[in-house]
C-alpha cells in the first residue's frame, strides 16, 4: 500500500503549476493572443476555457481520490472512521459480507463510484479532437470560400484573397494544435486518475479480507 495517500494531488498541483506557467508564457509572447485574434470562429478560446475547466475538474478527483486513499489508511490502522466517508462506509461493508460473489458486486460499486466522474472527462476529451477538426474544416471552408469570389487577377482582389486564406489557413491550424494538445493533457490526467481508482479498489478489497481473517484469527485464540 503507498504510504503516501496525499501523493495524487500533490502530482496534480506539480502538473497544475507547469501548466500555469506554460501558459503565462505563452500569453507573454503573443501565442494565446495571436491565436485568439485572429480566430473569428471563438473555436479557440472555447477550447482554451474547456481545457482548463476540465483540468480543475481533475483536481477536484485528485483531491476526492487522495482524501479516500487517507481514509483507507486510517481504517487499515484502526484509527477511528468517519461514517461520512465513502471509503469508510464501503469498507465495513465488504468486510461484513461473507459470500465472495456479494463481495465482488460490491467492489464494482465501489469501482463506479471511483470512476464515475471520470466518464464525462473522457468524453471532454475526445471533445477535444473533434472541436479541433470542425476547426480544421471551418479553416478550409473559409479558404475555398474566398477563392469562389475571385472575379479577375487584380492585384487588390489577389491580396485580398490571399488575406482571407490566410485567416482560413490559421484557424485550421491554430484549432487543430489546441485540440491535439489539450486531449493529449487531460488524456494524461484522466488515465492517472483512472490507474489510482484501480489500485484504490483493489487495496480496499484487500484490506476488508484482512480485517475479516484477522478478526476469525482472533476469535479462535
Amino acid at each position: 500500500m503507498n504510504k503516501t495517500p496525499w501523493l495524487l494531488c500533490l502530482h496534480w498541483l506539480w502538473f497544475a503549476g507547469l501548466l500555469a506557467v506554460g501558459l503565462v508564457l505563452l500569453w507573454d509572447n503573443g501565442i494565446l493572443r495571436f491565436m485568439f485574434a485572429t480566430d473569428n470562429t471563438w473555436l479557440s478560446p472555447l477550447m482554451v476555457l474547456l481545457f482548463l475547466l476540465s483540468c480543475l475538474h481533475c483536481g477536484y478527483r485528485s483531491l476526492f481520490l487522495s482524501y479516500q486513499t487517507h481514509a483507507l489508511h486510517a481504517w487499515v490502522e484502526g484509527k477511528r472512521a468517519d461514517d461520512g466517508v465513502l471509503m469508510n462506509r464501503y469498507l465495513r461493508e465488504l468486510r461484513a459480507i461473507p459470500n465472495v460473489h456479494e463481495k465482488q458486486l460490491m467492489a464494482e460499486l465501489l469501482s463506479e463510484q471511483l470512476h464515475g466522474q471520470h466518464q464525462v472527462g473522457w468524453f471532454i476529451t475526445g471533445l477535444m479532437i473533434k472541436l479541433g477538426l470542425l476547426g480544421t474544416v471551418v479553416g478550409f471552408v473559409i479558404m475555398l470560400g474566398s477563392m469562389g469570389r475571385l472575379e479577375s487577377l487584380d492585384i487588390e482582389q489577389v491580396q485580398t484573397l490571399m488575406q482571407q486564406m490566410t485567416q482560413g489557413m490559421k484557424i485550421a491550424l491554430n484549432t487543430t494544435i489546441i485540440g491535439l494538445v489539450g486531449s493529449m493533457l487531460l488524456g494524461l490526467q484522466y488515465l492517472l486518475l483512472d490507474r489510482t481508482a484501480d489500485k484504490l479498489v483493489v487495496e480496499a478489497v484487500h484490506a476488508s479480507e484482512s480485517k475479516l481473517l484477522a478478526g476469525v484469527t482472533h476469535g479462535a485464540v
